[in-house]
């Protein structure tokens, strides 16, 4: 049996046989790549008829999923791995030929973690570099996840992501609205016993116009979303802890910070991506004080008004 469980859901074609030719060339071996079409209206069968490897599982759901609930397509993906670590890739995503080999050294070396994360280029439709990963420790805990993230040093997505199969499976991934902030959340709920971060990019994430978390789509859910995570983030209650290092990740993971960035995530995720008419979502961005809500009012006429200079 296969050490790891690559975990492929499926439904865009566009960019699969990039994803599946990264995944298998990868230079640790003791992988299955479980592909999981869901109900797609493309022939990605087309594809995946195309390779001849014995590592290969395909299953394709009798109805779509993911559109209905995205986190429910990856729960059902996910109940086929038997690898004792598992990765949930994505039908546009490109992974680095020594992926697998440096996760499995950082899980040998911190036995204890259930939880390894790559750094992140980020790739545009045409595989350019558009963005990269800030750098974490090798090892951190619970708390430095958290902070590294508020910080925007960690970018957030569910690919780069090695997982323990067993803790994932019984704990399952947190359900937002259209997974907007699941990755972040169920990464954090995975890190109890720490996580070990590679130092260097071994994972692209793309962001194009038809990922669902990159297009100007679906702002109410993201909109919903972003109030469901930081709720879930401020209800944490973590132990106080005694080292000094992870004290200091502690203390600047607090409400007051996390409000900081839940108010920035709620202008630059949704509301300014709002037509002028739908103004009064604002009054929607229930973990905000009134006061910033009526900040945040300026804010947004003043960026309409910004952009309709710079129209004409």
């Amino acid at each position: 049996m296969a050490f790891i469980s690559f975990i492929l859901p499926a439904y865009k074609k566009k960019f699969l046989k990039e994803a599946i030719d990264s995944i298998l060339a990868q230079s640790y071996s003791d992988f299955e790549l479980v592909i999981v079409d869901d109900a797609s209206p493309e022939n990605l069968e087309q594809v995946i008829s195309t390779y001849n490897d014995n590592r290969i599982r395909y299953f394709k759901n009798e109805k779509n999923i993911g559109d209905e609930n995205l986190v429910r397509q990856w729960t059902h993906c996910i109940g086929y791995a038997r690898g004792e670590y598992l990765v949930l890739a994505a039908d546009d995503d490109v992974y680095h030929p020594d992926f697998l080999k440096e996760c499995v050294r950082l899980a040998e070396k911190y036995p204890q973690v259930d939880l390894v994360r790559s750094r992140v280029e980020q790739i545009d439709k045409n595989g350019d570099l558009i963005g990269i990963d800030g750098i974490l420790p090798e090892y951190c805990l619970k708390y430095g996840l958290v902070f590294y993230w508020m910080r925007a040093t960690a970018y957030t997505c569910i690919g780069n992501y090695m997982f323990r199969t067993s803790v994932l499976k019984e704990k399952g991934f947190v359900d937002f609205p259209c997974a907007f902030g699941s990755d972040t959340a169920s990464a954090v709920a995975m890190a109890e016993n720490g996580v070990a971060n590679t130092s260097e990019m071994l994972f692209k994430f793309r962001i194009s116009s038809i990922h669902l978390s990159n297009n100007k789509g679906r702002l109410k859910e993201k909109l919903e979303a972003n109030t469901l995570l930081f709720k879930w983030l401020s209800a944490l209650n973590y132990e106080r802890p005694k080292d000094r290092v992870d004290l200091f990740y502690y203390n600047q993971i607090q409400w007051n910070d996390l409000y900081l960035k839940c108010n920035y995530d709620y202008f630059n995720v949704v509301i300014k991506n709002l037509p002028f008419s739908k103004i009064g979502w604002i009054r929607k961005c229930e973990l905000l004080s009134g006061k910033d809500k009526m900040i945040m009012a300026l804010r947004f006429i003043l960026c309409k008004i910004e952009k309709l200079f710079k129209f004409h």
